[in-house]
């Protein structure tokens, strides 16, 4: 299965489009280096959540997330909430909602041999540069990153992927057997209880003390937004979101040494009208780099170290 690469525009911005006979990927640099458009050729279907307006929506650098685009599939570093930075010599720097990279202009490469696109970005409050290298095969994105610490001094971090899949009430969110507990970082009172409460997975109990399963999507409008992650580590490195009905299966693996943990944000409605699920692989927990640090689940990389992961995204009929 052959691919090919090549440029575009999406949504009135330049882009560039990997593609084989399966998926149809499109990459926005100018926007975050966001992956915008992601297509199952088979079915022309679209799978991550799209912003109705005809242009990119950009707010600029430390502006809230909400104002943004909030479409398709950015990455949050060096934290997901905004928080100040707990030590070293940023101690006391803000860092931004959802970080820094995802509102910022990526530069990028493309290498026509390899079918490789190469996209990269540099720190404004903590020197470091973020690189991720995209490949297309057979209906799988791999996406390859290397975080360089452009300082002397060591440097803990949240680095976490933030896809928002487009869902329905035939999805189900499926995670490996050894999860059995999630905890709530969520604001949904009305659900999952105060932030800190832990719950049993699938099946819970809500703060109304009804039981219900938090693997089933509810139809649209008729839920809440729910931002949860699993108690401890995901050691199988994996994680879906299953139609049954559309009988369509987005895996995302992950290795567990370098990206440990994960968050699940699920939007039924409730959150700005969209309908979408972002299962989050993540290096760090819960959100926040001074929550986390108190927590000890940052990852670090020593002074002008490296830190490298990868993150597959593989699209199958069930």
């Amino acid at each position: 299965m052959t691919s090919d690469l090549y440029s575009s525009v999406f949504r009135q911005a330049e882009s560039i489009v990997l593609e084989d006979e399966v998926l149809r990927v499109t990459l926005v640099p100018s926007v975050g280096g966001k992956i915008a458009s992601l297509i199952f050729k088979p079915d022309g279907k679209e799978l991550v959540w799209q912003n109705p307006a005809p242009g990119f929506l950009t707010s600029g650098y430390d502006s809230s997330f909400a104002t943004g685009d909030m479409s398709g599939i950015d990455d949050m570093f060096p934290t997901i909430d905004e928080c100040f930075y707990p030590d070293g010599p940023w101690q006391g720097t803000r860092m931004p909602d959802h970080g820094e990279v995802w509102s910022l202009p990526w530069d990028y490469q493309v290498n026509s041999n390899t079918k490789e696109a190469t996209l990269s970005v540099f720190g404004v409050r903590i020197p470091y540069k973020l690189r991720k290298t995209l490949s297309l095969t057979g209906g799988r994105l791999d996406i390859k990153y290397i975080l360089e610490n452009l300082s002397p001094f060591a440097f803990k971090f949240i680095w976490a992927l933030h896809p928002l899949f487009n869902v329905d009430q035939y999805t189900r969110i499926v995670l490996p057997e050894s999860v059995t507990r999630v905890i709530n970082v969520g604001k949904s009172p009305l659900r999952l209880g105060a932030y800190g409460t832990i719950h049993s997975w699938p099946i819970t109990e809500n703060s109304s003390g009804t039981f219900y399963d938090m693997s089933k999507i509810v139809p649209f409008g008729q839920g809440n937004c729910d931002k949860y992650y699993v108690q401890g580590t995901v050691p199988e490195g994996w994680c879906a979101l299953r139609n049954e009905r559309g009988g369509l299966e987005v895996r995302l693996t992950f290795p567990p040494e370098q990206v440990p943990y994960l968050g699940i944000w699920v939007n039924e409605g409730a959150y700005q009208g969209q309908y979408n699920v972002a299962p989050e692989p993540s290096t760090g927990a819960f959100d926040r780099v001074d929550v986390a640090d108190c927590w000890g689940t940052l990852a670090g990389v020593p002074g002008r170290g490296t830190y490298e992961w990868q993150i597959s995204i593989d699209v199958r009929r069930l």
